[in-house]
């Protein structure tokens, strides 16, 4: 599926809730809880689609500009399961990272932490954060065959 797609489907998501937030009585106890559940879901969706949109976590005014990049990638990569084969390389690779550019490339690629908030919460720079992710990325890369433009993940 493309992120084109997905795009369309969060909007058409978040066309909905927003009518049924509509039909939704304010002013009626019973329905606040409803009301906040709904607010909270649109909140979630429109975060995410400006993630989509723009490439990179919403809010950020500094980053890697590299204009729509989910737009030229196809999620299949990242929705396929990893064949037993990239498994057992993938895990061979991480055996191989030391500590600290497995727990950095964890924190990045697993859990969407930015280079700052790594480096805030393991006390190193964001530069060496930074360093760590690439080598990283580049051993697997080198361990699944890909190339340079594939993003390596964690499957």
């Amino acid at each position: 599926m493309s992120i084109a797609a997905l795009i369309a489907e969060y909007t058409a998501g978040i066309r909905e809730l927003n009518r049924c937030k509509k039909r939704l009585d304010r002013n009626d106890p019973k329905q606040l809880a409803e009301i906040r559940t709904v607010s909270g879901m649109l909140a979630d969706m429109r975060y995410a689609l400006e993630w989509m949109r723009r490439g990179r976590r919403p809010g950020s005014r500094r980053g890697a500009e590299r204009h729509d990049i989910y737009r030229r990638r196809e999620l299949h990569a990242s929705t396929e399961p990893p064949t037993e084969e990239e498994r057992r390389k993938l895990l061979d690779c991480m055996a191989v990272m030391t500590e600290r550019e497995l727990t950095c490339w964890l924190l990045h690629m697993a859990q969407g932490c930015t280079y700052a908030e790594i480096a805030e919460r393991l006390g190193l720079s964001r530069r060496t954060v930074k360093q760590y992710v690439e080598r990283a990325r580049k051993k697997v890369r080198d361990a699944l065959g890909q190339t340079d433009d594939v993003q390596a993940t964690c499957g």
